[in-house]
């Protein structure tokens, strides 16, 4: 990433901010910088920095750790997701600040010196507790140097931590719309609604489902499923796939993301090598082309992680939802399969199995799936150059009002 200090540009320094807690706030903010890069590169300075890691401070390299340890437990452990949500939700706003002024005060404060240090006029922010830290140095340091802090939210719901003072707050749907300014009182000035973020090199995919069964190898004949499980591979998705495997009844591809969990990657890679019964099990690593794996697949298992979810769905693949660890993929599985009809949930093995086996012996069952992934996701929208545009909208109101 750049982390250069100095505008020698003198052009308005964008800073776009790539933090882990799950990968899905990284693909959100690719997707943002993509649009930027596209349609204002020679407008703005984009300063793309994983804020987290580039200045090799362990106090926020040790929280992002944290972050990321969050979300593998709320994958991992049973109603863990809901405790949390649970404990955010009794003290909202006042309790989150509470809680980052005198636990997480040396974090907040590590980052505010990170943001210091890079002097943007406008912070991206795709992460509630960037958003945080953001608003912190815009109260701090304000009178130093004036900062928008621009807040795009990756879920299709807003939860009760995400700040709201920052200047512009973006959400991918109306019902997360409506949640932001109802629910939890937006100032409704300060929220937008852009069409969903998905990385230009998804957006742009155009090999059918035969050509990247070809390119990686892939029966052509048999019914195709993938089990993702986040790119940790620590939910319901090994229990699922052993069951799935043991109990098909048709020929039955079935490609396994362990992602960056290599203890998952050999047991299923041993396993492998030990079905008979019809079955290929391929067991895959994490990799930023395993969307071309879902084009190759009839069927994603996955739980319900927006980024997941929207990556399947650009390239055509129906989905069906096995786990909802907390109310934010519940949200996304209310939106995606109840709301648009995009796919079907099985909350276990057993259900998931019997579809399955019911799909692979009749695959046009998924047709009315596909049918209203056409007529809900559309590529020709780019919500990454929709908030390129409220940004430059933005810098050039600042520009506005400096001159006045």
């Amino acid at each position: 990433m750049n982390t250069t200090q100095q505008n020698s540009t003198n052009k308005p320094r964008v800073l776009v901010t790539y933090i882990e807690s799950g990968f899905g706030h990284i693909m959100s903010a690719q997707a943002i910088a993509d649009g930027l890069k596209a349609k204002y590169a020679d407008k703005l300075e984009i300063v793309e920095s994983e804020i987290m890691r580039d200045d090799n401070d362990p106090q926020l390299i040790k929280f992002e750790r944290f972050l990321t340890n969050q979300t593998k437990a709320t994958n991992k452990l049973w109603h863990y997701g809901d405790l949390i949500f649970g404990v955010m939700n009794l003290g909202r706003q006042p309790f989150m600040n509470l809680v980052h002024r005198v636990f997480f005060k040396r974090s907040v404060a590590s980052l505010v010196e990170a943001f210091r240090k890079r002097a943007p006029d406008i912070i991206i922010s795709t992460h509630y507790f960037v958003t945080y830290a953001a608003m912190e140095y815009k109260r701090r340091y304000g009178s130093e140097h004036d900062v928008t802090v621009v807040c795009y939210d990756p879920d299709n719901n807003v939860h009760v931590w995400w700040d709201k003072r920052s200047d512009l707050f973006i959400t991918n749907n109306s019902l997360a719309s409506e949640e932001a300014i109802d629910k939890r009182k937006f100032d409704p000035t300060h929220v937008a609604q852009v069409y969903f973020t998905v990385r230009k090199r998804i957006r742009e995919f155009d090999l059918t489902q035969a050509q990247c069964r070809q390119k990686y190898n892939i029966d052509p004949n048999k019914f195709c499923i993938m089990i993702a499980d986040g790119g940790y591979a620590g939910g319901k998705g090994k229990k699922f796939c052993k069951y799935i495997v043991k109990h098909a009844k048709q020929p039955l591809t079935v490609l396994f993301l362990a992602g960056t969990n290599q203890k998952a990657f050999d047991k299923f890679t041993q396993l492998a090598a030990k079905l008979h019964n019809g079955v290929t099990l391929v067991p895959l690593k994490f990799s930023q082309d395993i969307y071309e794996l879902y084009a190759a697949s009839d069927l994603l298992v996955t739980k319900a992680g927006p980024n997941t979810l929207l990556d399947s769905l650009f390239v055509g693949t129906p989905v069906m939802v096995d786990h909802c660890p907390h109310p934010i993929e519940r949200a996304t599985r209310k939106l995606f399969v109840d709301h648009y009809g995009c796919g079907v949930s099985a909350f276990t093995p057993r259900k998931a199995s019997k579809l399955i086996n019911k799909y692979a012996a009749d695959p046009s069952l998924l047709q009315p799936y596909r049918d209203n992934i056409a007529r809900h996701i559309d590529k020709t929208l780019d919500g990454g150059e929709q908030i390129a545009d409220l940004v430059y909208s933005k810098v050039q109101s600042k520009i506005e009002a400096q001159n006045h």
